[in-house]
């Protein structure tokens, strides 16, 4: 007889089809997942209409905080009294929390991702004791040895009680991209022109309001570069006032939040990618790059030099350094042809070991013993 599956409730914070965030890739895995374990999805918020998943699923009704949160207990009681003894909590502090109390009272264990550098940023003062109280009572759950290593550090937690789990990149979508040439004149992309790709959340955190400068010093070596800006964010719109002032706009391309099933276009259409975080984790960007073949540029802060292969690591430059961005922005862009194909090829051969199949084993993995 075949052996039970094991029954997991993952809390996921939000849904959006259309969203251009990492959050698609957690759909794919959860879709994925399905295969392998009896999943229950609790969304705390769902936009633009109904989850298209492969797993059942319950959207909360309530906003009201308090409400919220007593809504997810009692979701959680629920599917702990249908025999559910694993709750995974994708960063939420109500989902954290809610996985908590259900798994201290009716058993279980409860797990919570979070992958970052969340020490370098203030929170309110009863979000900071939530979140020191959820690492320290859930298992943690995060991306990389050194990354473990500075929570456990800074937060006084036992290395007994955290897991590693690293990201994913499923690899084909972006393998099967539109042709370069197609890609770029879907993006109205000259064949001669150069361009640099940036895409994240539009924020300090993520090095946003650092691009006009370090486009600045690339378009005064050459005049052929183009920067195009996907997403969107809290820096908007100084960046837009920052770009005009600086006469950047036929240089600086402000696309907007697109879609994440349309991203790999821009990927393939693109020459090198900027990553100027100011914090980092386990940035799902990077694997997309790396899968796509694609060079880049990045703050060398968080887990991004473990997951980089050792050929890249001269492009990774230290935050806030514009300068140097720039710097090796232009040496990409000027590399011969053969020397970045080997690049490349020597890229998309090191995603493979972040590619969504292998990571599925991982993610079965914590909840099989």
């Amino acid at each position: 007889m075949a052996a039970e599956r094991p029954k997991i409730c993952y809390i996921l914070p939000r849904y959006d089809l259309a969203t251009g965030s990492h959050f698609f890739h957690l759909y794919e895995l959860i879709s994925r997942a399905a295969d392998y374990l009896d999943i229950n999805l609790v969304i705390e918020k769902a936009i633009g209409g109904q989850p298209s998943l492969r797993v059942p699923f319950r959207v909360q009704s309530f906003s009201w905080p308090p409400f919220r949160f007593l809504e997810l207990v009692l979701l959680l009681v629920r599917e702990r009294l249908r025999g559910c003894r694993n709750f995974y909590t994708h960063y939420s502090f109500y989902g954290g929390a809610a996985s908590w109390i259900v798994a201290r009272i009716f058993g279980g264990t409860a797990y919570y991702w979070n992958c970052g550098m969340p020490w370098l940023y203030r929170r309110s003062w009863l979000e900071e004791r939530m979140f020191r109280f959820i690492l320290r009572h859930l298992i943690l759950v995060t991306g990389t040895p050194k990354i473990a290593e500075r929570y456990r550090e800074k937060y006084r937690l036992q290395r007994d009680r955290i897991r590693i789990l690293s990201n994913w990149v499923n690899a084909e979508r972006f393998r099967n991209a539109p042709s370069r040439e197609e890609a770029r004149r879907r993006l109205g992309i000259a064949p001669e022109a150069k361009a640099v790709l940036f895409v994240h959340r539009l924020s300090r955190r993520k090095g946003a309001h650092l691009i006009p400068d370090i486009a600045v010093e690339v378009t005064k070596a050459r005049k052929d570069v183009i920067f195009f800006v996907v997403g969107t964010g809290p820096e908007l719109e100084s960046l837009k006032l920052k770009v005009k002032s600086l006469k950047l706009a036929p240089d600086v391309r402000m696309v907007g939040e697109v879609p994440h099933r349309e991203l790999p276009a821009y990927y393939r259409a693109a020459d090198v990618f900027l990553m100027p975080s100011e914090e980092e984790g386990f940035p799902h960007v990077l694997l997309e790059a790396m899968a796509s073949g694609l060079p880049h540029v990045a703050s060398d802060v968080g887990g991004v030099r473990e997951i980089t292969p050792q050929e890249l690591h001269e492009y990774l430059v230290p935050s806030g350094d514009t300068v140097e961005f720039a710097r090796k922005l232009l040496d990409l862009l000027t590399m011969p042809s053969h020397q970045r194909e080997r690049l490349a090829q020597r890229e998309q051969e090191w995603a493979k070991r972040y590619d969504l199949g292998a990571i599925l084993l991982q993610f079965t993995g914590l909840f099989e013993s």
